[in-house]
């Protein structure tokens, strides 16, 4: 009986650790931040995250600037995952299913960090909510990805 219950627990370790969702998840800190550089200029990246935004049928929050003009904040959300946490209640709205961007220049060359999605797992910890951060992440780091090249 041991045995079977040994075997039974390797089995469910082994399912976790090679889960999509579970590998791509950091743990609360600075892995929530995820930091790319790219050689395009703050205003290349944003019009970036507007066209791919446009492409893929996501809202594109206008860009705000802040820290004197030093950093632009971008926020575009995924209708689809919306629809997993809606749900929830109206109170998740604080936390949408959004990829939140920080776009900046740091030692002449420009730097796009976005927070990870497993952030609302963290914070809001339901079965909707891992599900909404696993069909975000990889929708997510595909957006990431694109608009530093």
């Amino acid at each position: 009986m041991k045995n079977t219950i040994r075997a039974l627990l390797s089995c469910v370790a082994l399912a976790a650790a090679t889960s999509p969702a579970f590998a791509q998840a950091p743990a609360p800190g600075p892995g929530m931040f995820l930091v790319k550089p790219t050689a395009k200029t703050p205003d290349q990246v944003v019009d970036a995250v507007k066209e791919y935004s446009k492409e893929k049928k996501w809202l594109f929050i206008e860009p705000t600037t802040v820290k004197n003009g030093e950093v632009k904040m971008v926020k575009v959300c995924i209708p689809k995952i919306g629809k997993i946490l809606w749900p929830l209640g109206l109170q998740v709205s604080a936390m949408l299913p959004c990829g939140n961007l920080g776009i900046f220049r740091k030692d002449g060359h420009t730097q796009v960090s976005m927070l990870h999605p497993a952030y609302m797992q963290i914070l809001y910890p339901r079965p909707e909510v891992e599900k909404a951060v696993a069909a975000a992440t990889p929708l997510l780091l595909e957006m990431l990805d694109a608009i530093v090249k």
